[in-house]
């Protein structure tokens, strides 16, 4: 008689499991980017960042992606070719492109949104080491995903 009752709730907590998998699938697809969309915005960050890029800074390595959830678009500039201008000729560069500056709370970067995309430019050195070999770099990136979309209100 208990294994009746046991059985019972067992089959309840699979079915409960399942339903709450497939609504936090759903969601999770609501609320991420399609890869088309994906890839659109990584073309747009492209040429946003090229331009940006015309102002200086030699770039050490670049790392691109788009797929189904976001995109991501990564330049890293060496140290050696940095100047503090350059984080102000970016940032005139990406307004020029539409990109409106956010606040950060952080010292070691700045922020900028445009249509959901969110691109950060470093103040601060970092250690890149894609090449085998580390180098001190400053990054330049941008992404688009629900986290971006979320941080910039879009």
């Amino acid at each position: 008689m208990h294994s009746g009752k046991w059985n019972a709730r067992r089959t309840t907590c699979v079915a409960l499991m399942v339903v709450f998998g497939l609504t936090a699938m759903i969601v999770a697809d609501i609320k991420n980017p399609s890869k088309g969309q994906s890839e659109d915005h990584l073309a747009v960050m492209a040429a946003d960042m090229s331009h940006a890029l015309v102002a200086g800074g030699d770039v050490n390595s670049v790392y691109s992606n788009a797929k189904s959830g976001g995109a991501l678009l990564i330049k890293n500039i060496t140290a050696e070719s940095w100047t503090p201008e350059l984080t102000v000729e970016y940032q005139k560069k990406l307004r020029e492109s539409g990109w409106a500056t956010l606040e950060s709370k952080k010292l070691r970067e700045v922020l900028l949104c445009k249509n959901g995309m969110l691109a950060r430019i470093d103040t601060k050195p970092s250690t890149d080491a894609s090449h085998g070999i580390p180098r001190m770099i400053y990054g330049f990136s941008m992404s688009y995903s629900a986290n971006s979309l979320r941080t910039c209100g879009s």
